[in-house]
């Protein structure tokens, strides 16, 4: 089934079947459905019976991309993300330590084998890049040749939250397609059908990403996210050492995206607004943004996005931990 918010732009998409660019960089908020949404479009441009204008389900096409076997369909990921979840991508079978984390170049090369031949059917092939800002700057000069040169009955589709770390020539020769995050009550409905669990809080943590409050609202991201709130609510301040002992990577980005948003909110209390994601812990937010002083607020939320940012760098996952939550009793017991 089609996410709701999806079908409406998917649709718009499809109308123009017959002159559809050769390449669309699809764009938005993480977590909103830009990866399914790019594989919708996959399924129903390679459909061979579309009903009104989407895939059918039915037909031989749509049997083969449900098995994530479809001989006209090809998923470009680095191998970190590589998963067997039954999502279309197979798993290595590598070790997940020694995953790159990028699209190499020989992945690009590939599509150029790839687009080499016939189609299946006779129809279109589709290629979905995901996420595009993790091309390697060679990858991303050999796809740069292949959009230049478009094959025939093809259509290449790059995924990005982060569109502006792409080369421009890249996206310059892509048509964008700029996916909105859904109304409250359209997504909370979502999650409600989905049997989510406290999905108004899961969606603010989320700041209205469906797709990420989802996961977010899973029992073990829950408890988490209940444990670092506890400690980030201490009055006499975190307990750094204790916390982060036995700390993994794992846990370490976990903790950072929990804590990123918990300063965001304590800026917005600070500055006499309303929580954004923790709003089930404003009483919390309030009594310790009375004593914290915003400039530290603002240093530790620049701190905290490039910890994020080499998160999948090989650091010390304990001390980064200890660090964040040494600087966030500066900035909070002031």
């Amino acid at each position: 089934m089609i996410i709701p918010w999806l079908r409406e732009p998917l649709a718009r998409l499809m109308a123009r079947r017959d002159r559809l660019p050769h390449a669309l960089l699809v764009t938005g908020r993480a977590g909103i459905g830009k990866r399914e949404f790019a594989r919708e479009f996959a399924r129903s441009l390679l459909c061979e019976s579309p009903v009104d204008r989407l895939s059918c389900g039915q037909c031989p096409s749509c049997h083969w991309f449900g098995q994530a076997n479809h001989p006209d369909y090809r998923e470009i990921v680095p191998e970190s993300a590589e998963e067997d979840e039954g999502d279309g991508v197979s798993a290595t079978g590598k070790d997940a330590g020694r995953k790159s984390l990028v699209v190499k170049i020989e992945q690009i090369r590939a599509i150029r084998a790839f687009v080499a031949l016939s189609t299946h059917r006779a129809g279109h092939r589709v290629i979905v890049l995901h996420p595009a800002e993790a091309l390697q700057p060679a990858a991303a000069n050999a796809l740069l040749k292949t959009l230049e040169e478009p094959p025939p009955a093809t259509a290449i589709v790059l995924v990005s939250d982060r569109p502006a770390r792409l080369l421009a020539t890249i996206r310059s020769r892509c048509e964008s397609v700029t996916l909105r995050v859904p109304a409250a009550s359209e997504a909370r409905a979502w999650l409600e059908a989905a049997g989510a669990s406290e999905p108004e809080v899961a969606l603010a943590l989320a700041g209205g990403a469906p797709l990420l409050a989802a996961e977010l609202a899973q029992p073990e991201e829950r408890d988490w996210r209940r444990r670092v709130v506890a400690e980030l609510s201490r009055p006499d301040g975190a307990r750094a050492l204790a916390f982060a002992a036995g700390f993994d990577r794992a846990f370490l980005e976990r903790t950072l995206f929990v804590m990123q948003t918990w300063v965001h909110d304590l800026v917005r209390v600070k500055s006499a607004g309303e929580p954004r994601h923790h709003v089930d812990a404003a009483p919390a937010l309030r009594a310790k943004a009375r004593r914290a002083r915003l400039e530290r607020l603002l240093a530790l939320d620049r701190e905290l996005l490039e910890a994020r940012r080499l998160v999948a760098h090989p650091l010390n996952a304990r001390l980064v931990a200890e660090h964040l939550m040494m600087a966030y009793n500066r900035a909070t017991l002031a």
